[in-house]
């Protein structure tokens, strides 16, 4: 994983990154901060150590806050950032590099959320048996690729045609009912991002997954250099999936949603 492997220019004084290019040298060239924040930032981030926070659109487009960096310096970055109200108002939730949340929580009404994880895959996967049966999805099959996720996948925060630039594909039975699919799109920095990867029940272990992932990655690497997904981290089939296909740069996170006042 990457951490915030930099530090601002004088560690205890609370500084302003103001940049995209300031961010990656001070993160070491975090892949995460590369292909998953725009350039230029939707808002300064700030500094205090080896710790940095910046205001953050997630995939789903909710507004949180990212915060990188070892616990003791981000105990001290998150208590100055609230002591001088320098956090968005109204902020929704927190994404922390996994390890610092205790951290966070000192200062802010965490609730519930999840852990999960951020790779990335920058080389084609080679192709895999059943890329063959992969069909292309469009609008008009939304309620089935909607009745696939509600059975086999409800924790995706894929939305279906609900976002630009999104391209699924599909597997179907011989009768043609749904077997498996899944989607790429744009992500908030513009690059190919996969989610909604999913298998009937009946179809798993059969290799539609693996289809799905590797045919739209590749594709996403032909036309971006990059594709990039996230997972949650029980999800042990997932992960080597995933890393078999090419995928690393890992960054662990842990996401919680803010108490309303």
């Amino acid at each position: 994983m990457t951490h915030a492997s930099g530090s601002c220019a004088n560690n205890a004084v609370l500084q302003e990154i103001s940049s995209h290019e300031e961010l990656l040298a001070f993160s070491g060239g975090s892949a995460f901060l590369r292909w998953d924040i725009p350039s230029p930032l939707v808002g300064a981030a700030h500094c205090l150590g080896a710790a940095m926070a910046l205001p953050r659109q997630t995939h789903t487009r909710r507004h949180g806050l990212l915060v990188m960096g070892p616990p003791t310096d981000v105990d001290a970055l998150v208590g100055e950032l609230v002591a001088a109200r320098l956090l968005p108002d109204p902020l929704g939730s927190v994404t922390v590099e996994r390890g610092s949340l205790t951290s966070v929580a000192r200062h802010l009404p965490v609730t519930e959320g999840n852990e999960w994880e951020w790779l990335c895959a920058t080389q084609p996967p080679s192709q895999v048996p059943a890329e063959d049966r992969l069909e292309v999805l469009g609008d008009a099959d939304e309620a089935p690729i909607r009745t696939l996720l509600a059975l086999a996948n409800q924790r995706t925060e894929a939305r279906p045609f609900e976002r630009a630039d999104q391209h699924w594909v599909r597997v179907r039975a011989d009768d043609g009912s749904l077997l498996a699919c899944g989607v790429r799109e744009p992500n908030v920095a513009g690059y190919p991002h996969l989610s909604g990867i999913t298998v009937h029940p009946t179809a798993r272990g059969t290799g539609l997954g693996l289809a799905v992932t590797a045919k739209l990655t590749r594709e996403a690497v032909r036309d971006a250099g990059v594709c990039t997904l996230g997972m949650y981290s029980d999800n042990e089939v997932a992960r080597r999936l995933y890393t078999g296909l090419g995928y690393g740069e890992a960054h662990l996170w842990s996401s919680r949603r803010l108490a309303t006042a």
